[in-house]
């Protein structure tokens, strides 16, 4: 097209057009919530497959946040995150939020919002057969070797670790298990869903272990949302509310939970 044959638009029109296509974008991105995931969080939290690369397919957290996204009116996204960039990322506005969490996690959690609590996380010790003692106090586990997820903090275990304690990482909490199985560990950390998962699709190592009485902690599980995000903290609460008076979320978990 030539200079002579070319035509222009009216500026108004021009104006116009520029200013609808921000705003579709904008509306675009405000329809789409971004949750930060791990591989480290094992089934049934979150249930991965690999097309090489990981993506997340199922599981506990997946189905409360489809809901919660649904009950919100937005797409939820998924991006896969090494545990030690979700800080980066939540600060930065990258992703929205990460849920699976708690603010005694994270070293500085007013940095974040926090919604309200959607689960709770009981954590247990699982040995092998083998060890013959019930492990009732932590005193009990000075110099032994515990089983831990790789970039977990465990505040009650701290004195555990300054008294000779060792601690054994792992990718996952499924590898912990086998590890206690197999005597590589005498002990191993585990939260009670976690387990009631691993049990039901290991029976062979299944009768390796015994969970042990001692209850290492409790706690509620929420989501951190990054002060960057379009999704207001009280939106959030609000849709958490209406799915937890619904009975939507109680629903969502039942079929994780040991029966």
């Amino acid at each position: 097209m030539n200079g002579k044959t070319a035509k222009r638009w009216p500026q108004g029109l021009a104006g116009a057009l520029c200013l609808l296509a921000v705003t579709l974008t904008a509306a675009a991105a405000d329809d789409t919530l971004t949750v930060g995931v791990t591989e480290n969080d094992a089934a049934p939290s979150m249930i991965f497959s690999y097309s090489p690369q990981p993506q997340l397919d199922g599981g506990v957290w997946k189905d409360l946040l489809d809901s919660i996204g649904h009950q919100l009116g937005q797409r939820v996204q998924y991006l896969p995150l090494a545990r030690k960039r979700m800080d980066s990322y939540l600060q930065n506005g990258q992703i929205d939020m990460v849920c699976n969490t708690n603010p005694a996690w994270w070293e500085a959690p007013e940095r974040f919002h926090w919604s309200l609590p959607l689960s709770e996380q009981v954590e247990r010790f699982v040995s092998p057969l083998t060890l013959h003692e019930r492990i009732t106090s932590l005193a009990q586990l000075n110099g032994r070797r515990i089983g831990t997820v790789i970039g977990y903090h465990y505040p009650a275990l701290a004195y555990a670790f300054a008294h000779g304690a060792q601690r054994i990482d792992q990718q996952q909490a499924n590898l912990q298990l086998r590890a206690a199985a197999s005597g590589v560990v005498d002990v191993a950390v585990v939260d009670e869903l976690s387990f009631a998962w691993w049990l039901k699709n290991n029976l062979r190592e299944a009768h390796q272990v015994q969970l042990q009485p001692l209850v290492l902690s409790r706690m509620p599980l929420s989501c951190a949302l990054s002060r960057r995000s379009h999704l207001a903290p009280a939106s959030l609460n609000h849709a958490i509310r209406t799915l937890q008076q619904q009975g939507v979320l109680a629903a969502r978990l039942k079929p994780y939970q040991v029966p």
